[in-house]
């Protein structure tokens, strides 16, 4: 039996499910992309696994079945709709209970096109391992050459590294968040409030305005994007005079040598910093250079991050029961156009629409159509608050 070992990262999104819809005028036929899902798939053989609950492990033996590309004919229905809605739903229990595997496959045959939809564990990759394995699906399929994902779970930094006292002596030295009895209730609260809020509030930022920003402020795309979509929640904010800004942040190539094409997930929030109602687009563009680039505070903020969950220490770099509520002191974003998911191509062309991952962010970038107006996403309770 061979095991891959979840990290504390794996184990944080266990309960998540990943997902992306690709809609098409045409694809290739379902045996072309069952074999081209094989061998793209090929390096990855936890994906083919089991989650092993005592070991904390996806778990194999080189004899599992391929994954099955599942042919569905969704007469009546169109390139229009929620492609998730015309799938099963993946069962997220089942892969926790080791009852199925990690990934599910897709193509619909639909009245007025085709779609491809990938499900599966969140546990065993993040959005750039995700979006990476679909680019190279569709690149093999179409005769192109791809390069691998380095799989080597030993690149996560040890927890042991430090021992318990030392990371308790050096979080507090920095100023972490201690998560107090009361800002936990805050946090359950909240994440079970969240449950009721139903849908997302989305803004479309046409390619014209986003060009128009950047050349006004001389920030970057995803630096007015993030000024923008802040600006229209402040406004409905009136009374808040401060706030802290998190990205989600891919660490591969910025943190603890871990390589750029590394598998799995090592992505993480990361603190920008502290801004007022009169912040600027360069603000968070000076802000986010610094500290996106500081490798060696990168590296160690991970470092502490993994060891005191080892260690059960509850620090935090900052106090995520004021993130998702009402009057929200952490403002989050998730930037997904960098995976560039509209352009993918499976050899018959590029998708007339990219559906995104549906995943609660706060703040979400995407751009579902090639060259397309980017649609900015507020979930939980800052689309309640975007309603108002």
């Amino acid at each position: 039996m061979k095991t891959w070992k979840l990290t504390c990262l794996d184990l944080f999104s266990l309960d998540m499910v990943i997902k992306g819809a690709w809609v098409y005028k045409e694809l290739p036929n379902a045996s072309a992309l069952q074999a081209s899902l094989d061998a793209v798939l090929q390096p990855y053989p936890q994906l083919l696994g089991r989650y092993d609950e005592e070991l904390k492990s996806a778990v194999w033996n080189d004899s599992e079945e391929p994954i099955e590309l599942v042919e569905l004919d969704r007469k009546g229905h169109s390139t229009d709709e929620d492609m998730y809605t015309l799938v099963p739903k993946f069962d997220i229990n089942l892969f926790k209970s080791g009852k199925s595997r990690a990934l599910e496959a897709f193509r619909i045959k639909l009245d007025d096109g085709v779609a491809i939809v990938l499900q599966g564990a969140h546990a065993l990759m993040d959005g750039a391992t995700f979006y990476r394995i679909v680019r190279n699906w569709g690149q093999m399929t179409a005769g192109l050459p791809v390069e691998a994902m380095t799989v080597d779970q030993s690149l996560i930094p040890d927890a042991d590294v430090l021992t318990k006292e030392q990371t308790l002596a050096r979080v507090q030295e920095l100023g972490w968040s201690k998560l107090e009895f009361k800002s936990l209730f805050k946090m359950l609260f909240n994440l079970v409030s969240m449950k009721f809020i139903k849908g997302t509030y989305v803004i479309e930022v046409s390619q014209d305005e986003i060009s128009r920003m950047r050349a006004e402020s001389g920030a970057g795309t995803n630096t007015v994007l993030c000024h923008y979509a802040i600006s229209k929640l402040l406004e409905k904010l009136p009374s808040k005079e401060r706030f802290t800004l998190l990205e989600v942040a891919d660490l591969r190539g910025r943190a603890c040598d871990v390589p750029e094409g590394f598998f799995g997930n090592f992505s993480q929030p990361a603190a920008i910093g502290e801004f007022g109602r009169d912040f600027t687009a360069g603000e968070i563009q000076e802000a986010a250079s610094t500290i996106l680039n500081d490798k060696e505070a990168l590296s160690e903020n991970l470092q502490l991050s993994i060891s005191s969950s080892r260690y059960g220490l509850p620090y935090f770099m900052f106090d995520p029961s004021d993130m998702n509520t009402r009057d929200p002191k952490l403002f989050y974003v998730n930037n997904q156009l960098k995976f560039k998911a509209c352009e993918f191509d499976f050899g018959t062309g590029k998708p007339k629409r990219a559906q995104q991952a549906m995943l609660p962010d706060m703040i979400k970038f995407w751009q579902a159509e090639n060259d397309g107006p980017v649609q900015i996403i507020y979930g939980g309770f800052a689309s309640k608050i975007m309603r108002r």
